[in-house]
């Protein structure tokens, strides 16, 4: 992985909107390549940082994209329980239907009942 992705995999972690911003905005860099197996929007949605998640998806993201272990943005929601970001994935058409890689649905895998109540609606 090269620098330039490393960093912009800290800046998600990190919630650095500005930092996050400008590497797309400055670039060419297409907002659904993957980095180190995973899209940048899987990143934003495994730390809960709703405001880069929101930008990722305002500039094209894939909010149904697979990881390399066949994880969606919104499961990964769900396993960290970032109620906000599962709710918002949800509003931008991510598909709750989906399993996890063990085989049980998105609800099975929700530990926090608001997610529970938002997958059921």
């Amino acid at each position: 992985m090269n620098e330039s992705n490393e960093n912009l995999i800290w800046t998600i972690k990190n919630g650095e909107f500005e930092a996050v911003q400008a590497q797309f905005l400055n670039s060419n860099r297409n907002v659904n390549d993957c980095i180190g197996g995973r899209a940048p929007l899987h990143y934003a949605a495994d730390f809960g940082q709703l405001k880069v998640l929101k930008f990722l998806v305002k500039i094209g993201a894939n909010v149904n994209s697979l990881d390399k272990y066949s994880v969606t943005p919104l499961l990964a929601a769900i396993w960290e329980g970032h109620v906000e970001c599962v709710e918002f994935l949800l509003q931008k058409g991510a598909d709750k239907s989906g399993t996890t890689p063990d085989g049980r649905s998105y609800l099975e895998a929700a530990e926090k009942q608001e997610i529970k109540q938002l997958l059921s609606q």
